[in-house]
């Protein structure tokens, strides 16, 4: 079992409508039983497509007008529903979706038979799954390393040259918890936010392998762009959800050994574009360097301890010295995902009980109480929504906190809450920026809003994590 010219071609999604050069991805593909999703709360246009969807709405540009949204956007939205099972056919709601527009939360799904791709050369397993059959890609001849794919249907098809990558290694079997994080970070990826945390060992014994691992090509298309590296090249995510920044990252460590790789991104770029790509990261490198000491001397040599809250918060720091509105688009994202790293593992320290009444008013009286409290100035009814059932995601994970706050007075976040009354509100509206940045059709915060945004993620690592080092906080000037 090895790669060849008889190895199948997945295509997955399809062709960028701006220039690409497709490359053929290896990879060890199994088929798994596992949990797809997690009990969470749709974004804000998921929720107005399925609840338009329920009230009658069968037709993409209708929902598109009553949204204002892009009708291109509108369809992503769409797909993600079908994914999830919650729109069916002709854009009928299925029962899970009825229930979710009942309810305002999607259940946990139950384990379904799954693909999980891993990388032969490392072993790790792509943050990507496919729910459904693969499509195998229209190939029209071999030469070499080259192989031809015609794209479109008759009368409007497109014949282009992909290059195989190389398929070193033998299939590794991957950890359950290895394939949990595939399904988690796909999950969190199709609604445009980072996964953090890795995911619990009782949900790993819910995963089941069927069959050994077979070798495939995933079609995957190196574009001209941007994507925040400084490589003036990017890749499109093959699985058609989030960016492609994992696989450009895959590709650019290849291109140093891989000549034929070099040449194609060469042809993306254009003659003598090379070198100025080479120069813009060499500056990047340097900046991301320079922000991951500005951290360091803020905060202490202990955050190097908590790796991925240390990236995100580097990330901010360069997306303001950089200052476009795609960088402040990704400072808020950052923000976000600073809490969503710190507020799981901390509720698993501090775990909340909630009050013996069920009644829901009762509940929520009980809840603002318990905030005021604690210090803070006002609970956003968002917050307070989800104060008797918190579900999964940011939401919950701040009402879980507010909740074992309130039992604790030495619990951080009533610590945090004290130095900062306002802590709820800030969190309310830095995740509005961030669902903003990732929906929205003007998603880059004011440039106001940034200092807020910075402070606030500054101070979560600060106090939620306990860190003492570093020089006292200062704004930026």
């Amino acid at each position: 079992m090895s790669f060849g010219p008889e190895t199948p071609v997945f295509q997955l999604a399809y062709p960028p409508s701006y220039a690409y050069r497709p490359v053929l991805l290896p990879v060890w593909v199994y088929q798994v039983t596992a949990p797809t999703g997690h009990s969470r709360t749709l974004d804000v246009f998921q929720t107005v497509t399925l609840r338009l969807c329920a009230a009658g709405v069968r037709d993409v540009g209708d929902l598109s007008r009553l949204i204002g949204l892009d009708r291109a956007l509108c369809r992503t939205v769409i797909a993600r529903l079908v994914e999830g099972r919650l729109l069916g056919p002709e854009l009928k709601p299925t029962a899970a979706g009825h229930k979710t527009v009942a309810d305002g939360e999607v259940a946990e799904t139950d384990p379904r038979l799954v693909r999980v791709f891993q990388d032969p050369a490392t072993g790790a397993l792509l943050p990507r799954i496919l729910v459904s059959d693969p499509v195998r890609a229209d190939l029209r001849g071999h030469r070499g390393r080259w192989v031809t794919i015609q794209f479109g249907t008759a009368g409007a098809s497109r014949e282009v040259g992909a290059l195989t990558l190389r398929g070193d290694g033998y299939p590794m079997r991957p950890a359950e918890r290895d394939v949990l994080d595939a399904c988690r970070s796909h999950d969190m990826a199709a609604r445009g936010i980072r996964a953090g945390g890795r995911s619990s060992h009782d949900t790993a014994r819910r995963i089941g392998f069927h069959g050994a691992a077979n070798p495939a090509y995933l079609v995957c298309y190196v574009v001209e762009g941007d994507d925040g590296s400084g490589r003036m090249w990017s890749a499109e995510d093959p699985f058609a959800v989030g960016g492609g920044r994992f696989l450009a990252d895959h590709l650019a460590a290849r291109t140093e050994n891989d000549e034929h790789l070099g040449r194609l991104i060469d042809d993306v770029l254009g003659r003598n574009r090379r070198e100025r790509t080479a120069a813009a990261r060499k500056v990047d490198r340097e900046l991301a360097e320079s922000a991951r000491a500005d951290i360091v001397n803020m905060l202490g040599e202990d955050i190097r301890d908590h790796p991925e809250v240390f990236t995100h918060l580097a990330d901010i720091e360069l997306s303001l010295v950089k200052d476009t509105a795609r960088e402040r688009e990704n400072a808020a994202r950052n923000a976000i995902r600073v809490f969503e790293c710190i507020l799981p593992a901390l509720n698993e320290r501090f775990p909340a009980g909630l009050p013996a009444s069920k009644v829901p008013g009762v509940r929520e009286r009980a809840f603002v109480l318990t905030a005021e409290r604690l210090g803070a100035t006002s609970v956003p009814p968002d917050i307070r929504r989800y104060c008797g059932h918190p579900a999964k995601g940011l939401v919950g994970d701040i009402v879980t906190a507010v909740w074992a706050a309130g039992a604790n007075a030495h619990h951080p976040f009533a610590t945090f809450l004290q130095h900062r009354p306002t802590l709820l509100e800030d969190l309310d509206r830095s995740r509005i920026l961030r669902n903003n940045a990732t929906h929205g059709s003007t998603g880059a915060p004011p440039q106001d809003e940034l200092e807020n945004i910075r402070t606030l993620a500054h101070e979560a690592a600060r106090y939620l994590l306990g860190l003492s080092g570093g020089r006292p906080y200062r704004a930026r000037g």
